[in-house]
Parts: C-alpha cells; sequence; structure tokens
C-alpha cells in the first residue's frame, strides 16, 4: 500500500488548486465530526451511502490507516481520493478473494477489450486457477498497458 500512498501525494502535489479544493471538501465531508480526521466509523457511513461497498470494510480502513492510530488524517485520506477519483478501488474477482489490486494483477484481456466490463485477479487466484470464468486469455496489467499503447490486438501468452 506504501506506493499508492507515495502516488496519491504525488497526484495531489500536482493538483491544480480547484482541485485540492475538491479533495479538501471530500475530507470535510467525511470528518462528520470536524476532529480533523475520519474515524471508522465516519469511513463506514460515508462510503455505504456513496455506494463504495468494495471498500467499505474495517480491513480496508486499517490499509489506509499508515500510523495505525484508528483514524485517518488527511494524507492517509489522499490514498482513497486518490484511488476514487481515479477509478482505480479494483477488488480480486477470483473465487471469493475479494484482496485489493494493489499492484500486478490479472484482466480478461477479452472482457476488457470487447465488453469494457473488466474481470480482474489478484496473482494467487490466477496462479492457483482459483477462479471460475468464460474466457482464457488473461493478461497482467502492465502487460495490457503495453498491447492498448502499440495498438496490438490482445493475445494469449
Amino acid at each position: 500500500m506504501e506506493e499508492i500512498h507515495e502516488t496519491a501525494k504525488a497526484y495531489y502535489n500536482n493538483l491544480t488548486e480547484d482541485q485540492k479544493d475538491g479533495a479538501n471538501k471530500m475530507f470535510q465531508s467525511m470528518d462528520l465530526n470536524g476532529d480533523g480526521s475520519v474515524s471508522l466509523s465516519e469511513y463506514l457511513e460515508i462510503l455505504g451511502k456513496k455506494g463504495y461497498k468494495s471498500c467499505n470494510n474495517p480491513n480496508f480502513f486499517m490499509e489506509l490507516d499508515r500510523n495505525g492510530d484508528g483514524n485517518l488524517d488527511f494524507e492517509e485520506f489522499l490514498s482513497l481520493y486518490y484511488l476514487i477519483k481515479s477509478e482505480r478501488l479494483l477488488f480480486c474477482d477470483g473465487h471469493g478473494c475479494g484482496a485489493f489490486l494493489k499492484g500486478l494483477y490479472f484482466t480478461c484481456a477479452r472482457c476488457f477489450q470487447r465488453e469494457m466490463n473488466s474481470f480482474d485477479l489478484c496473482s494467487s487466484c490466477f496462479n492457483g486457477k482459483k477462479f471460475r470464468h468464460n474466457h482464457a486469455t488473461f493478461l497482467d496489467n502492465f502487460a495490457l498497458l503495453r498491447c492498448m499503447a502499440t495498438g496490438y490486438r490482445v493475445r494469449a501468452f
């Protein structure tokens, strides 16, 4: 999760002032009691209302809470803001796994390419064949990006 924290901080530092204001407003909207941090109960309440079911759980909150104090300060909140705004909140669609996909993960190339609806797997579920899916061509996220950048059609290895 450290790489995501650093990425979020870099993105935030390069936002316009209006965009930074948007991040601040979202943080303030989650800080229901105005104490300058977002507690687990505030986090669960707001994300539940906003429909973010995949990350609306204590385990994900604990991953965001870098210092382990039970609250998200603004810098810790930036990771959540980045993940929401970049649509990077991806979780494994494997056999009940549901793990947050932090780094390398596998995507069904056919679903991504034709249906624009991804089917994503963590390395463990993909390696252990712990999934059921109608298509057979999976690429890791870096290989998929390279295929897209070069304009080549996605092929199985």
